[in-house]
C-alpha cells in the first residue's frame, strides 16, 4: 500500500498564500486521516494512511468530516484569540478622538488639495 498524500504547491505554483499563518491540522480515525487548512481555511494538506483502504466508505467519510471540522475548529478558536487581543482594551473615548482628529486631518488636507486644483486650472487658462 501506498501512503497517500497531498500538499499544496509553494507559493509561487497555482496557488496564491496571502495569509501567511500556521496552518491548523485536524485529525480523526486515531490519526489515520489528517487534514491541515490554511489561513482562509483551504485545504493545504491531507494525509490519509494505508490502513484508511481498509476502512468501511461510511467510516472513512465520518473520518474526513470529523478531521476536517477539528481543522476549522481549532482555526476558528485561533481567529477568535486575535480578535480578542485586538478588541481587548480599547477605551471608546480615544477611538473617538483619534476618529475625530483623522476626519479633521483628512478634510483639512481636501481642502489643500482642492485649492491647489483650483489654483493650477487658473494657470491653465490664463495665456502665456
Amino acid at each position: 500500500m501506498h501512503d497517500f498524500a497531498y500538499r499544496k504547491p509553494a507559493a509561487g505554483g497555482w496557488a496564491r498564500d496571502l495569509d501567511h499563518r500556521e496552518p491548523v491540522a485536524g485529525e480523526a480515525a486515531d490519526g489515520r486521516v489528517r487534514v491541515a487548512l490554511d489561513g482562509d481555511g483551504r485545504l493545504v494538506e491531507l494525509h490519509l494512511d494505508p490502513r484508511v483502504a481498509y476502512l468501511p466508505l461510511d467510516e472513512l467519510r465520518r473520518a474526513l468530516i470529523d478531521a476536517f471540522t477539528a481543522a476549522w475548529d481549532r482555526r476558528a478558536g485561533r481567529d477568535g484569540d486575535v480578535a480578542a487581543r485586538y478588541g481587548a482594551g480599547v477605551a471608546p473615548d480615544r477611538l473617538r478622538a483619534s476618529l475625530a482628529e483623522a476626519s479633521e486631518t483628512a478634510e483639512r488636507r481636501f481642502a489643500e488639495v482642492c485649492t491647489a486644483l483650483s489654483d493650477l486650472n487658473r494657470r491653465a487658462a490664463r495665456p502665456w
